[in-house]
């Protein structure tokens, strides 16, 4: 009896399973059909997605840096001068500083924006527009150094005389930054022993955490710019 039932069975699971085996053969080519599983998706690159957003501007003297929290993405190239004091050469009226653009999670939306220092006669300002659209978005003005005093002390070199101010001043601007969370800006004159005069331009940018939540959506290091003056 059980001999039998598994002698017509056989049979039966060997034909069911020839069915199945065809199914799935493609009619035509007699290969297995591809996976209707979607394939993972390939992530990309952010570098050169925002290289790409920046229609041919040039970043190869730019760090690119990317940074993500839980309402925001914000990609951005610096230029690279910044880390070193930048010399603002006779006729240099532009200067870019950093390209930044900040993802909105929540909205699904993204603003690329470009900050310069620009030059009007001997005023310095930071200037931040919409790249794709060039509407301002902000314009902070250096104040004007002031001459340089005859009685005032000259110094071996530039550094020399910004740590003097820095020792002096620095304190009480990082104080108004921190209590404001806004950049401070300032401006002196520096002459050296050799006869030289500079204006040298300082930002004191806000060091409390809060300050630098805000910020982030405009964020670059305080630097130094130094402008051919006069005595």
């Amino acid at each position: 009896m059980n001999s039998s039932h598994t002698r017509s069975t056989f049979p039966l699971l060997t034909a069911l399973l020839a069915v199945a085996l065809v199914a799935s053969c493609n009619p035509q080519t007699g290969q297995t059909p591809p996976s209707s599983t979607p394939s993972p998706t390939t992530q990309s690159d952010p570098k050169t997605e925002l290289t790409t957003a920046l229609k041919g501007a040039d970043v190869s003297a730019f760090d690119f840096e990317r940074r993500e929290d839980d309402t925001q993405i914000v990609s951005s190239f610096t230029n690279r001068s910044l880390k070193n004091v930048v010399r603002v050469e006779p006729g240099q009226n532009n200067i870019v500083l950093k390209y930044t653009s900040v993802k909105d999670k929540g909205r699904n939306t993204t603003q690329i924006t470009k900050t310069e220092l620009t030059r009007a006669d001997k005023a310095l300002a930071i200037v931040v527009t919409d790249f794709n659209t060039g509407a301002a978005i902000s314009k902070d003005t250096f104040p004007p150094p002031q001459p340089h005093n005859p009685s005032a002390p000259t110094f071996d070199s530039l550094e020399a005389c910004i740590d003097d101010f820095n020792c002096k001043h620095r304190g009480e601007l990082l104080c108004e930054a921190n209590r404001t969370c806004k950049d401070q800006f300032a401006a002196l004159t520096c002459c050296l022993k050799s006869g030289q005069c500079f204006s040298v331009h300082l930002i004191i940018r806000p060091t409390r955490p809060l300050c630098q939540l805000i910020n982030s959506a405009v964020n670059f290091e305080g630097f130094v710019l130094e402008q051919a003056k006069t005595p």
